[in-house]
Protein backbone atom coordinates (compact mmCIF):
# COMPACT_ATOMS: atom_id res chain seq x y z
CA UNK A 1 0.00 0.00 0.00
CA UNK A 2 1.42 3.43 -0.55
CA UNK A 3 2.23 5.24 2.36
CA UNK A 4 0.17 8.28 1.50
CA UNK A 5 -2.83 5.70 1.24
CA UNK A 6 -1.84 3.96 4.62
CA UNK A 7 -1.38 7.17 6.81
CA UNK A 8 -4.95 8.21 5.14
CA UNK A 9 -6.61 4.80 6.53
CA UNK A 10 -5.08 5.16 9.96
CA UNK A 11 -6.35 9.19 10.02
CA UNK A 12 -2.50 10.51 10.02
CA UNK A 13 -2.75 12.14 6.70
CA UNK A 14 -5.49 14.51 5.86
CA UNK A 15 -6.40 15.65 2.34
CA UNK A 16 -5.34 19.14 0.89
CA UNK A 17 -8.59 21.04 1.86
CA UNK A 18 -9.41 25.10 2.53
CA UNK A 19 -6.38 25.80 4.98
CA UNK A 20 -7.16 28.09 7.75
CA UNK A 21 -4.91 29.44 9.81
CA UNK A 22 -5.64 28.99 13.05
CA UNK A 23 -2.87 29.74 16.13
CA UNK A 24 -3.94 29.18 19.71
CA UNK A 25 -3.78 31.07 22.31
CA UNK A 26 -0.03 30.88 22.51
CA UNK A 27 0.42 32.41 18.98
CA UNK A 28 1.64 28.93 18.07
CA UNK A 29 0.02 27.27 14.72
CA UNK A 30 0.25 23.03 14.38
CA UNK A 31 -0.11 21.68 11.33
CA UNK A 32 0.35 18.03 10.17
CA UNK A 33 0.98 16.44 13.31
CA UNK A 34 -0.51 13.03 14.36
CA UNK A 35 -4.01 14.03 15.27
CA UNK A 36 -4.12 11.54 17.73
CA UNK A 37 -1.47 13.79 19.62
CA UNK A 38 -2.68 16.60 21.83
CA UNK A 39 0.09 19.40 21.45
CA UNK A 40 0.11 19.61 24.88
CA UNK A 41 2.40 16.16 24.64
CA UNK A 42 4.36 17.50 21.67
CA UNK A 43 7.60 18.17 22.78
CA UNK A 44 8.52 20.47 20.52
CA UNK A 45 5.32 22.42 21.18
CA UNK A 46 5.95 22.99 25.09
CA UNK A 47 9.91 23.32 23.86
CA UNK A 48 8.49 26.87 21.88
CA UNK A 49 6.76 27.48 24.39
CA UNK A 50 9.27 27.09 27.31
CA UNK A 51 12.11 29.13 25.54
CA UNK A 52 9.98 32.04 23.28
CA UNK A 53 6.68 31.82 24.06
CA UNK A 54 6.49 35.08 26.48
CA UNK A 55 8.03 37.06 23.46
CA UNK A 56 5.13 35.35 21.01
CA UNK A 57 2.23 37.61 19.82
CA UNK A 58 -0.40 37.75 17.28
CA UNK A 59 2.45 39.44 14.65
CA UNK A 60 5.53 36.98 15.99
CA UNK A 61 4.30 33.51 15.52
CA UNK A 62 5.38 30.49 15.62
CA UNK A 63 4.10 27.25 12.73
CA UNK A 64 5.26 23.92 13.64
CA UNK A 65 4.82 21.94 11.13
CA UNK A 66 5.38 17.83 9.98
CA UNK A 67 4.89 15.29 7.27
CA UNK A 68 1.14 13.85 8.70
CA UNK A 69 -0.47 16.77 5.53
CA UNK A 70 -0.38 18.84 2.54
CA UNK A 71 2.94 20.91 2.27
CA UNK A 72 0.63 23.56 0.75
CA UNK A 73 -0.82 25.00 4.21
CA UNK A 74 2.86 25.65 5.49
CA UNK A 75 3.68 28.43 2.30
CA UNK A 76 -0.01 29.88 3.16
CA UNK A 77 0.73 30.28 7.01
CA UNK A 78 0.54 33.82 8.14
CA UNK A 79 2.67 32.91 11.14
CA UNK A 80 6.10 34.70 11.01
CA UNK A 81 8.24 32.02 12.02
CA UNK A 82 7.95 28.36 10.10
CA UNK A 83 9.50 25.40 11.85
CA UNK A 84 9.70 21.82 10.15
CA UNK A 85 9.80 18.59 11.93
CA UNK A 86 10.52 15.31 10.44
CA UNK A 87 11.15 11.77 12.43
CA UNK A 88 10.23 9.88 9.16
CA UNK A 89 12.48 9.45 6.83
CA UNK A 90 11.24 12.09 4.27
CA UNK A 91 12.27 9.53 0.97
CA UNK A 92 8.68 7.89 2.00
CA UNK A 93 7.06 11.46 1.85
CA UNK A 94 7.99 12.86 -1.76
CA UNK A 95 6.54 16.56 -1.41
CA UNK A 96 8.60 16.63 1.91
CA UNK A 97 12.12 15.41 0.20
CA UNK A 98 14.12 18.89 0.62
CA UNK A 99 12.88 19.36 4.06
CA UNK A 100 10.78 22.69 3.58
CA UNK A 101 14.16 24.59 3.32
CA UNK A 102 13.26 26.80 0.85
CA UNK A 103 9.77 27.18 2.83
CA UNK A 104 10.67 27.77 6.93
CA UNK A 105 13.12 29.19 8.96
CA UNK A 106 14.43 25.80 10.63
CA UNK A 107 14.08 22.92 9.54
CA UNK A 108 14.66 19.34 12.15
CA UNK A 109 15.18 15.92 11.47
CA UNK A 110 17.57 13.20 11.58
CA UNK A 111 19.36 13.65 8.47
CA UNK A 112 23.06 15.42 8.44
CA UNK A 113 22.77 18.40 5.98
CA UNK A 114 24.79 21.41 6.13
CA UNK A 115 22.25 24.00 5.64
CA UNK A 116 21.98 27.12 8.02
CA UNK A 117 18.23 27.03 8.24
CA UNK A 118 18.39 22.93 9.21
CA UNK A 119 19.05 21.23 12.93
CA UNK A 120 19.88 17.63 13.08
CA UNK A 121 17.52 16.47 15.57
CA UNK A 122 16.54 12.43 15.74
CA UNK A 123 12.98 11.77 17.38
CA UNK A 124 14.57 9.81 20.17
CA UNK A 125 15.63 12.50 22.22
CA UNK A 126 11.76 13.91 22.88
CA UNK A 127 11.89 10.08 23.98
CA UNK A 128 14.30 10.80 27.13
CA UNK A 129 15.55 14.39 27.38
CA UNK A 130 13.23 17.49 28.80
CA UNK A 131 13.02 20.65 27.45
CA UNK A 132 14.95 22.89 30.17
CA UNK A 133 18.05 20.34 30.73
CA UNK A 134 21.30 21.55 31.24
CA UNK A 135 24.46 18.79 30.02
CA UNK A 136 25.04 18.41 33.79
CA UNK A 137 21.52 17.07 33.69
CA UNK A 138 21.85 15.20 30.60
CA UNK A 139 24.62 13.26 31.56
CA UNK A 140 22.74 12.58 35.01
CA UNK A 141 20.39 11.05 32.63
CA UNK A 142 22.34 9.14 30.79
CA UNK A 143 24.78 8.00 33.89
CA UNK A 144 21.37 6.28 34.85
CA UNK A 145 19.49 5.24 31.93
CA UNK A 146 19.41 1.98 32.62
CA UNK A 147 16.91 0.24 34.82
CA UNK A 148 17.96 -2.42 36.81
CA UNK A 149 16.85 -5.83 35.52
CA UNK A 150 14.38 -8.20 37.71
CA UNK A 151 15.74 -11.21 38.49
CA UNK A 152 13.82 -13.38 36.93
CA UNK A 153 13.24 -12.63 32.67
CA UNK A 154 12.40 -14.53 29.55
CA UNK A 155 14.53 -14.88 26.18
CA UNK A 156 13.43 -13.04 23.97
CA UNK A 157 10.96 -10.02 22.95
CA UNK A 158 9.52 -8.83 19.80
CA UNK A 159 6.65 -5.50 19.79
CA UNK A 160 5.72 -4.40 16.77
CA UNK A 161 2.64 -3.50 14.22
CA UNK A 162 4.33 -3.99 10.83
CA UNK A 163 7.62 -5.43 8.94
CA UNK A 164 7.84 -3.92 5.76
CA UNK A 165 10.81 -5.39 4.10
CA UNK A 166 10.77 -9.12 6.53
CA UNK A 167 13.70 -8.30 8.85
CA UNK A 168 11.63 -8.81 12.38
CA UNK A 169 10.01 -11.44 10.34
CA UNK A 170 13.21 -13.46 9.77
CA UNK A 171 14.69 -12.48 13.34
CA UNK A 172 11.48 -14.01 14.73
CA UNK A 173 11.69 -17.63 13.23
CA UNK A 174 15.35 -17.85 13.90
CA UNK A 175 15.70 -16.90 17.33
CA UNK A 176 12.47 -19.07 17.63
CA UNK A 177 14.84 -22.12 17.11
CA UNK A 178 16.62 -21.01 20.47
CA UNK A 179 13.08 -20.55 22.43
CA UNK A 180 9.85 -19.08 21.97
CA UNK A 181 10.20 -15.02 20.99
CA UNK A 182 7.13 -13.43 22.45
CA UNK A 183 5.91 -10.81 20.22
CA UNK A 184 3.23 -8.44 22.30
CA UNK A 185 2.38 -6.37 19.14
CA UNK A 186 0.41 -7.04 16.14
CA UNK A 187 3.14 -8.20 14.11
CA UNK A 188 3.54 -12.17 14.85
CA UNK A 189 1.19 -11.46 17.83
CA UNK A 190 1.72 -14.93 20.11
CA UNK A 191 0.83 -13.15 23.51
CA UNK A 192 -1.07 -10.69 25.44
CA UNK A 193 1.13 -9.48 28.51
CA UNK A 194 1.77 -6.05 26.92
CA UNK A 195 -1.56 -5.21 27.78
CA UNK A 196 -2.66 -7.85 30.09
CA UNK A 197 0.74 -7.54 32.55
CA UNK A 198 2.49 -4.13 31.71
CA UNK A 199 -0.56 -1.72 30.88
CA UNK A 200 1.14 -1.25 27.82
CA UNK A 201 4.23 0.17 29.35
CA UNK A 202 6.63 -0.85 26.59
CA UNK A 203 9.71 -0.26 28.54
CA UNK A 204 8.35 -2.37 31.45
CA UNK A 205 7.57 -5.54 29.27
CA UNK A 206 11.14 -5.13 27.37
CA UNK A 207 12.37 -5.07 30.97
CA UNK A 208 11.33 -8.76 31.36
CA UNK A 209 13.20 -10.24 28.39
CA UNK A 210 17.04 -10.84 28.05
CA UNK A 211 16.66 -9.43 24.38
CA UNK A 212 14.40 -7.65 21.91
CA UNK A 213 14.23 -7.58 18.19
CA UNK A 214 14.11 -3.88 17.34
CA UNK A 215 15.24 -3.36 13.42
CA UNK A 216 14.48 -0.02 12.31
CA UNK A 217 11.64 0.59 9.29
CA UNK A 218 13.94 1.38 7.00
CA UNK A 219 17.93 1.34 6.74
CA UNK A 220 19.43 4.94 5.94
CA UNK A 221 22.27 7.20 7.11
CA UNK A 222 20.87 9.10 10.59
CA UNK A 223 17.89 7.26 11.10
CA UNK A 224 17.68 6.13 14.36
CA UNK A 225 14.92 6.54 16.42
CA UNK A 226 13.55 4.92 19.90
CA UNK A 227 14.01 1.75 19.63
CA UNK A 228 17.52 1.26 20.37
CA UNK A 229 17.40 3.67 23.09
CA UNK A 230 14.46 2.17 24.75
CA UNK A 231 16.39 -1.23 25.16
CA UNK A 232 18.87 0.23 26.80
CA UNK A 233 16.76 1.96 29.16
CA UNK A 234 15.19 -1.61 29.50
CA UNK A 235 18.45 -3.56 29.96
CA UNK A 236 17.96 -5.72 27.39
CA UNK A 237 20.14 -6.22 24.51
CA UNK A 238 18.91 -4.67 21.45
CA UNK A 239 19.13 -6.94 18.40
CA UNK A 240 19.51 -4.06 15.39
CA UNK A 241 19.57 -3.05 12.19
CA UNK A 242 19.75 0.12 10.67
CA UNK A 243 21.60 3.87 9.84
CA UNK A 244 24.36 1.44 8.69
CA UNK A 245 24.55 -0.52 11.48
CA UNK A 246 26.44 2.54 12.84
CA UNK A 247 23.63 4.11 14.96
CA UNK A 248 24.35 7.76 16.32
CA UNK A 249 28.10 7.33 16.46
CA UNK A 250 28.71 10.37 18.70
CA UNK A 251 26.59 8.99 21.34
CA UNK A 252 26.28 4.73 20.85
CA UNK A 253 28.66 2.18 22.36
CA UNK A 254 28.23 -0.29 19.57
CA UNK A 255 29.60 -3.40 21.83
CA UNK A 256 26.49 -2.72 23.41
CA UNK A 257 24.76 -4.00 20.35
CA UNK A 258 23.83 -7.11 18.76
CA UNK A 259 23.81 -5.73 14.91
CA UNK A 260 21.50 -7.89 11.96
CA UNK A 261 24.23 -7.94 9.19
CA UNK A 262 22.06 -9.61 6.45
CA UNK A 263 20.77 -13.15 5.80
CA UNK A 264 24.05 -14.44 5.25
CA UNK A 265 25.02 -13.43 8.75
CA UNK A 266 22.17 -14.49 10.68
CA UNK A 267 23.06 -18.30 11.87
CA UNK A 268 25.90 -16.55 13.08
CA UNK A 269 23.86 -14.08 15.08
CA UNK A 270 21.89 -16.90 16.18
CA UNK A 271 24.51 -18.34 17.62
CA UNK A 272 25.84 -15.36 19.62
CA UNK A 273 22.48 -14.97 21.06
CA UNK A 274 22.47 -18.55 22.10
CA UNK A 275 25.67 -18.48 23.73
CA UNK A 276 24.66 -15.68 25.68
CA UNK A 277 21.78 -16.67 26.61
CA UNK A 278 22.66 -19.74 27.53
CA UNK A 279 25.62 -18.44 29.57
CA UNK A 280 24.32 -16.24 32.38
CA UNK A 281 27.96 -14.41 32.98
CA UNK A 282 28.89 -13.78 29.58
CA UNK A 283 24.78 -12.19 29.34
CA UNK A 284 25.85 -10.34 32.43
CA UNK A 285 29.60 -9.05 31.10
CA UNK A 286 27.75 -8.01 27.80
CA UNK A 287 24.84 -6.09 29.93
CA UNK A 288 27.14 -4.79 32.11
CA UNK A 289 28.73 -2.62 28.92
CA UNK A 290 28.76 1.23 28.90
CA UNK A 291 25.60 2.42 26.34
CA UNK A 292 27.26 5.74 25.92
CA UNK A 293 29.95 7.30 24.45
CA UNK A 294 31.94 9.22 27.06
CA UNK A 295 31.02 12.58 25.18
CA UNK A 296 27.68 11.76 24.42
CA UNK A 297 25.94 14.43 27.20
CA UNK A 298 27.58 17.28 25.27
CA UNK A 299 26.59 16.18 21.98
CA UNK A 300 23.05 15.43 23.18
CA UNK A 301 23.13 19.33 24.52
CA UNK A 302 24.68 20.74 21.52
CA UNK A 303 21.59 19.49 19.03
CA UNK A 304 19.17 20.94 22.26
CA UNK A 305 20.73 24.33 22.68
CA UNK A 306 21.57 25.04 18.97
CA UNK A 307 17.65 24.77 18.38
CA UNK A 308 16.91 27.07 21.66
CA UNK A 309 19.28 29.73 19.87
CA UNK A 310 18.36 29.82 16.63
CA UNK A 311 14.37 30.11 18.11
CA UNK A 312 15.50 32.71 20.54
CA UNK A 313 17.21 34.56 17.66
CA UNK A 314 14.57 34.30 15.21
CA UNK A 315 11.90 35.85 17.61
CA UNK A 316 14.00 38.77 18.51
CA UNK A 317 14.90 39.62 15.22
Amino acid sequence: MHVKRLLQKIGWYREPANYTYLPDENHIELLNFWTSQPREEIWLYQFILQHVGSRLSKDNGVLLSSVFGPRNAIKESRSRIKVFYTGENVRRFHEYRDHCLNDVDISLGFDDINHPKYVRFPIWIFYFFGITQTQQEIQYVLDNFSLPPPPERGFCSLVSSHDKNGIRTGLFHALGRIEQVTSAGRLLNNSDVLRTRYNDDKTEMLRAFNFNICPENTDYPGYVTEKLFQCFRASTVPIYWGSGNEPEPDIVNPDAVLFYQGKHSLNQLVRRVEELHRDPEKYRAFLRQPKFKPAAAAHIWERINLLREKLVNLVNG
